[in-house]
């Protein structure tokens, strides 16, 4: 039976935390939202990592199968491909890549955001945020990171974001924008385009999607 999206996320951290912890994930965390996000995002970007740290099979394809994060075919798959002398972190590298497809922004969520990207792009002064910014290197306090619409756009056709990054990000772009140009009326650029982007995105999303 599928799992559903994200409910997953303690569950393979428990098999995780199993393998490289001294007691139970649920003991020593409470999984929340915003740990959530930040647990999924970690995953992703850590994925060979994980990898190297898993050197051979048992329990982790256990753990995996018996959880039903994989399927019977894939453990065997698996488990054939390493008697086969592929290196374990490579079988296991796959599996985590398939487990990160299966799991990410679901299709119908997906094109809402590529949509209000699409929106944003369609804007008359898009042009001001498609881009790297050119005054990029002038980004430090207070801004932390630069942020743009093609970034965006890469991220997406990723398949990398979750609801609550994608929309992190679009908000980054406009805020550092604001606080750029704060003192000019070149600021009011990244107000009208922001006015729009949460119009449109109380349009697609209901408020419990956009959280």
């Amino acid at each position: 039976m599928p799992l559903q999206h994200r409910a997953w996320l303690p569950k393979l951290f428990k098999v995780f935390a199993s393998l490289f912890l001294s007691c139970p994930f649920h003991r020593r965390i409470t999984m929340t939202r915003p740990l959530e996000e930040a647990l999924f995002q970690h995953f992703i970007h850590q994925k060979l990592e994980i990898a190297y740290a898993i050197n051979k099979p048992f329990p982790f394809f256990e753990g995996l199968r018996d959880n039903n994060f994989i399927t019977d075919t894939l453990y065997r798959e698996s488990l054939e491909a390493c008697r086969n002398l592929v290196p374990v972190s490579r079988v296991v590298y796959n599996i985590l890549t398939k487990l990160e497809k299966t799991f990410s922004l679901p299709l119908c969520i997906l094109q809402k955001c590529e949509f209000l990207l699409l929106k944003a792009y369609c804007h008359p002064q898009s042009s001001f945020f498609a881009e790297t910014p050119c005054n990029i290197q002038d980004y430090g306090e207070p801004f932390k990171e630069a942020m743009w619409l093609d970034l965006v756009k890469e991220r997406l056709t990723e398949r990398v974001y979750t609801v609550a990054w994608f929309l992190r990000d679009m908000r980054l772009i406009f805020r550092n924008h604001q606080m750029f140009y704060k003192a000019s009326d070149f600021g009011q650029i990244g107000l009208d385009l922001e006015a729009e982007f949460e119009k449109d995105l109380k349009k697609m999303f209901t408020v419990h999607e956009a959280r």
